[in-house]
């Protein structure tokens, strides 16, 4: 059962079998108390058929035709319709998994090169980092002018 705080409108569903008739309950949010009412079940309206008005005539049969019958088109189906503005489809999940680890390994590799290749000029900028290339046994070159 759905029941609902009139205080704060806090919506909780309970089992019916620890609703009670005259239970009260406390509510969580606010702290309010009062006794639920069970909700009368919903009655679907029953289905409305269209009766003709009394001046309508009843549709005449369709007339018999000579010759062949004439050729039925067939519709396109939702998914044709949805396949014509479908996008291209995407390479899959393990392939782009693939192509994005390819991408970080190569640019891990790309920043290790870049941190080789100019360590003098990043040991200028950043002193601190000579104990890393230290560490590694890189010396930062020097120049000779």
């Amino acid at each position: 059962m759905r029941i609902a705080c009139p205080s704060c409108s806090a919506a909780y569903d309970v089992p019916d079998s620890l609703m009670t008739a005259g239970r009260v309950v406390r509510c969580a949010r606010c702290g309010g108390n009062w006794t639920p009412v069970a909700a009368a079940p919903a009655v679907e309206p029953e289905p409305v058929v269209p009766q003709p008005l009394p001046d309508e005539r009843p549709a005449a049969p369709p007339a018999a035709q000579d010759g062949p019958d004439p050729p039925v088109l067939a519709r396109p189906s939702a998914m044709d319709r949805l396949a014509a503005h479908a996008r291209p489809a995407l390479p899959p999940p393990a392939t782009r998994l693939r192509l994005a680890w390819a991408g970080s390994v190569a640019l891990l590799v790309l920043a290790t090169a870049g941190a080789m290749a100019w360590r003098s000029q990043i040991v200028d900028a950043w002193p601190p980092s000579a104990r890393a290339y230290a560490f590694f046994g890189l010396e930062p070159r020097t120049e000779t002018r």
